[in-house]
């Protein structure tokens, strides 16, 4: 007996340094596989701050081009207003002078001289747009920034989630897998008319009379099934009773 037990203590020693060795590769594998993960990441949200700056880029040129061509177009139509005001008060200096004088010969012969158009003619007339702004813009800028925002917030909780099912040791006991335990409800829409709902749809009864659901798509009607609300992903733990026979749990 002493032999079986020392044999019995031996095997266990070789279990229990078995599952050692297994689980310091686990966690030498996990730290690099964690490292990679953050080098990753980090390269890929440089990538993303440089495209972003470069977007920056472009939309402030793009700004401030239309802003140089406008301003420049408004520049050259001021100094030829200001030209052609100019010239206009010259001629009315002018006329207001020859419009005093008593030689009616002179007066004709200056008169068509003040009169006869200088150069290519009067601009055309000018409407201005009282309501230019760059506020459709700075509207677009923040549209896209909300976004963006709502983009990586939902990302970001993917990522969280995905993180933490990362785990090192397979659940055994029963405390091991209450720590993915998910309280599920039970779907009325797709209840087969056979099946009672109650307990705030978390109890299902199979009975001989069709309940009186409404009629909805996602009702099963040929077996006698129903689906829970909830989506689940991952490790996903729950506990259920019944009672009877020829049920089936998935």
């Amino acid at each position: 007996k002493q032999l079986g037990d020392t044999e019995e203590s031996q095997q266990r020693i070789q279990e229990r340094e078995k599952e050692l060795q297994d689980l310091r590769q686990t966690a030498d594998s996990l730290t690099r596989s964690a490292q990679a993960a953050v080098e990753d990441s980090e390269r890929i949200f440089t990538e993303l701050i440089r495209s972003f700056e470069r977007r920056r880029s472009e939309v402030k040129e793009l700004i401030r081009d239309q802003e140089k061509a406008e301003v420049s177009r408004a520049e050259r139509l001021i100094e030829q207003l200001e030209q052609e005001i100019a010239e206009l008060r010259r001629r009315d200096a002018e006329l207001e002078q020859l419009s005093h004088t008593e030689d009616h010969i002179h007066f004709l012969q200056s008169y068509q001289s003040v009169c006869a158009p200088s150069g290519p003619g009067d601009l055309p007339r000018i409407t201005v747009n009282p309501h230019f702004s760059f506020e459709a813009v700075r509207k677009h800028v923040s549209e896209l920034k909300e976004r963006l925002e709502d983009v990586c917030k939902g990302e970001l909780v993917k990522i969280s989630q995905t993180v933490e099912k990362v785990d090192i040791l397979e659940p055994r006991t029963r405390e091991d897998f209450l720590q993915y335990s998910c309280q599920l409800t039970l779907d009325p829409n797709t209840a087969h008319r056979r099946l009672r709902l109650s307990e705030g749809n978390r109890e299902v009864t199979c009975v001989g009379q069709d309940q009186s659901y409404p009629d909805h798509p996602e009702r099963f009607d040929s077996w006698a099934q129903v689906l829970c609300r909830e989506g689940l992903s991952g490790r996903s733990y729950w506990e259920a009773e019944w009672r009877g026979g020829g049920m089936g749990l998935v």
